[in-house]
Order: structure tokens, then C-alpha cells, then sequence
């Protein structure tokens, strides 16, 4: 991998080019490291959590009515190998744990900013793979039943009610794979 300067095998560790916690380079990292490139994966995952633990101290979290960007960097932490349930520490030394941060105990509501809140937040936690916690404010058939109640007539999915699109229902379709017994009407509706 080259960096956006030309320097073989620098791009992941060069965050003046390539900064971690951005939307287009924590996706692409991911990709890189899915697809099996090699890189310097703990560069980024270290400039990663430097970003997180500073937002932490700032703003008391990623942000307060998204809940996209927890899910977006607990998938990146998963994909470079890293535990998203332990991914630095908040100011008063306590880890801090994406998943419960952006599913479990969110501050908001996870669909406020449009379907893709629930579809990414259960690719996170299927990505994640473990078991919903007892007394978990939403669980996974909340989360499925969520994108599911939002398929459109046509059987697409969209943003928001009324306007389904391309992107929004393919990763709604990747969220519903694992469920295709239960809801292969849905499923076959949006293809």
C-alpha cells in the first residue's frame, strides 16, 4: 500500500493523509484489511483509538444522535483485529466499549437518523457475533424487525419512508442474510 505521497507501504500509518475516524478511510481500511492486503493495520488501529479516546474526552462519545459511527468503527476494530469492546479509555479510565456504547446503551434513538442505524447496528452485532445481553434495551429481532417493517411496497428500503434506493437496500439485504429463513418474503421482495 502506498501512501497518498507515493512511499510504498505508508498509506495506513500516514494520518495527515489517511486520517482514522474519517468515514472514507475507516471503510477503506477495513476493505484493505478484509481483502487480505497488507498494511500497517496497527498504525491505523492505534491513530483509531487516539480519535476515540479524544471524542470520548471532548463530546462524552462519537456522537449523541448517530449511532452509525459507533458501528462503523467497531466494524473497522473487528476487521484490523482489534476488540471493539475494549478500544481505549473513557477520562475516567474505564474501557470503552462500542458496542454497548452504540447498541446497548446508545443515547438516542438508533433509527433516528434513518434506517441505515438499525441495519449497521445489526451488522455490528452479527459482525461481532456474540449474544445480545439480558435486560439489552433492543435485540436482535427488534433490530431485524426494524429494517423489516421499513421495506417499501416496491420492496426496496430506503433512508427515510417513501424514498427506497440502491445503496440503502443492499445493505439492508446484507443485514437480513443471516435471517433469510424467517424473512425470505422481505428478502425476495427487495431483489
Amino acid at each position: 500500500l502506498y501512501s497518498l505521497s507515493g512511499k510504498p507501504g505508508q498509506l495506513l500509518s500516514d494520518p495527515e493523509a489517511f486520517p482514522p475516524g474519517t468515514s472514507a478511510c475507516d471503510w477503506s481500511a477495513m476493505a484493505l484489511a478484509l481483502s487480505g492486503q497488507e498494511g500497517d493495520y496497527e498504525a491505523y488501529l492505534n491513530g483509531l483509538k487516539a480519535y476515540v479516546e479524544e471524542a470520548y474526552a471532548r463530546d462524552g462519545g462519537l456522537d449523541r444522535v448517530k449511532s452509525t459511527p459507533y458501528h462503523r468503527i467497531a466494524l473497522t476494530v473487528m476487521a484490523l483485529g482489534g476488540d471493539p469492546t475494549a478500544f481505549g479509555e473513557k477520562p475516567d479510565g474505564t474501557a470503552i466499549n462500542l458496542i454497548e456504547d452504540g447498541i446497548w446503551s446508545f443515547s438516542g434513538n438508533i433509527g433516528a437518523q434513518g434506517l441505515n442505524g438499525w441495519i449497521y447496528a445489526l451488522l455490528t452485532l452479527d459482525a461481532w457475533g456474540r449474544e445480545v445481553p439480558e435486560g439489552a434495551a433492543v435485540t436482535r429481532q427488534d433490530m431485524v424487525q426494524a429494517i423489516v417493517s421499513a421495506q417499501e411496497p416496491e420492496g426496496g428500503f430506503g433512508l427515510a419512508a417513501g424514498a427506497p434506493d440502491v445503496d440503502i437496500t443492499a445493505m439492508a439485504l446484507q443485514a437480513l442474510a443471516p435471517y433469510a429463513s424467517e424473512h425470505s418474503g422481505a428478502i425476495n421482495a427487495a431483489l
